[in-house]
């Protein structure tokens, strides 16, 4: 069952987040809370401010975190060739 929420208890997390993520326009802060919201609704977990504000601050904090290359991480080219070098035409 689809369950309301307040609006207010959304303009009060947005707030808070936009503080943190100034870096981000406010727009998109408020859509990332909406979205976690909403997400969390759609899995059937019992929906909470709280929650909301933490998984929207997850997210939040990947769209102003670089990622850093993994070390073990596959290259391009072994993406597509596997570990080990493609033999040249014979």
């Amino acid at each position: 069952m689809l369950q309301t929420f307040p609006v207010q208890d959304l303009s009060r997390i947005s707030a808070r987040l936009h503080d943190e993520y100034s870096a981000l326009p406010h727009r998109r802060v408020e859509r990332c809370v909406s979205d976690a919201w909403k997400c969390a609704e759609h899995l059937g977990i019992a929906v909470t401010p709280h929650l909301v504000e933490r998984v929207a601050r997850e997210h939040l904090e990947a769209m102003v975190t670089p990622s850093q290359p993994d070390r073990d991480a596959p290259s391009a080219d072994t993406l597509l060739t596997g570990p080990h070098t493609v033999p040249g035409p014979h």
